[in-house]
């Protein structure tokens, strides 16, 4: 009779040892994923990266967006003299990047562009708050489009995480008429996608852990349930062109192509033996030349817009 108790307590001890275990794991899952790695000048230095816009040889305004909820959100203005018509281009990083990140794309929309803007969303770079996933940062970018664009058409580049911001933020009713065109990097449609590769990844489990985290973090962010981008792309009224590497280990490339897929009117784009955030660097000459090629498609689909209202 005592062995028995004896094992039962036992029993109850590791039950209660793995719980516990279980719900650490969840703890630090959550909040890591609300904590992301931030890249400063120090971490940008140490990747061989432009440190800022005049390191990269460009003029620039340094300034602060203030959110709603009263954040502060460090920005870049790079202003083209020599292209004053041209669209502003606002790029808006991934999940644990930076403006620093963005920095080392500028130079494929410059010539084209009579402003670029590169942000450093809530919780990252050297932004105050936590992130929220790609969900009130869409509010974010919306403010900052309006503080920025005045009349000017917008043109907005975003990469993984940064793309679907991208996407929801122009599917906004409101910027039906401003956006002229969307280039997503690297797509994912649900938010867990890319959180379950990056487990698996690196030898990490992910059931049951990720769907315990999922939903605790839809009590705490509501809107993380509605962000599918699919059916934001639906909504665009306006090209998307989706660019998607072959191998990318992170998002899925069926998931990337039923964000396109969703779009009225969408590009998408393979780059084989392309990884996940580096499709710029695996071939950049036809990077280059896709992005250039679709920001000349969208400019003259705006004039010629204007030049059917006249």
């Amino acid at each position: 009779m005592e062995l028995a108790e004896t094992l039962l307590r036992l029993a109850a001890l590791l039950l209660a040892g793995l719980l516990l275990l279980y719900l650490g794991l969840c703890l630090v899952l959550g909040y890591a994923l609300l904590h992301p790695p931030r890249i400063a000048a120090g971490a940008a230095a140490g990747r061989g990266w432009f440190i800022d816009p005049e390191d990269a040889g460009f003029d620039c305004d340094d300034w602060m967006l203030e959110t709603a909820d009263g954040l502060r959100l460090p920005i870049w203005e790079v202003r083209h003299p020599e292209q004053p018509d041209g669209p502003v281009v606002i790029f808006s990083h991934c999940w644990g990047g930076s403006r620093r990140e963005s920095l080392q794309r500028v130079g494929f929309v410059f010539d084209l562009a009579s402003r670029v803007v590169l942000w450093d969303m809530r919780g990252h770079g050297e932004a105050e708050g936590t992130s929220r996933l790609g969900t009130i940062e869409v509010d974010d970018l919306i403010a900052l489009i309006e503080r920025v664009a005045g009349d000017r058409p917008v043109i907005l580049y975003g990469y993984s995480m940064g793309a679907g911001v991208s996407i929801c933020a122009a599917a906004r009713e409101e910027l039906h008429e401003r956006v002229i065109g969307v280039i997503a990097d690297g797509p994912y449609r649900w938010t867990r996608e890319p959180v379950h590769a990056m487990l698996m990844h690196n030898g990490l489990p992910s059931f049951p852990i990720l769907d315990t985290v999922h939903r605790a973090l839809c009590v705490m962010i509501p809107r993380l349930r509605g962000s599918e981008r699919a059916q934001f792309a639906a909504r665009l009224r306006c090209p998307l062109l989706v660019l998607h590497g072959a191998d990318d280990p992170i998002c899925p490339l069926n998931s990337a192509l039923e964000v396109a897929e969703a779009a009225p009117e969408s590009e998408f784009v393979i780059i084989p033996a392309g990884g996940h955030l580096n499709l710029h660097q695996t071939d950049a000459h036809r990077y280059h030349a896709t992005v250039d090629d679709f920001i000349r498609r969208c400019i003259e689909r705006r004039l010629a817009a204007k030049q059917g209202h006249t």
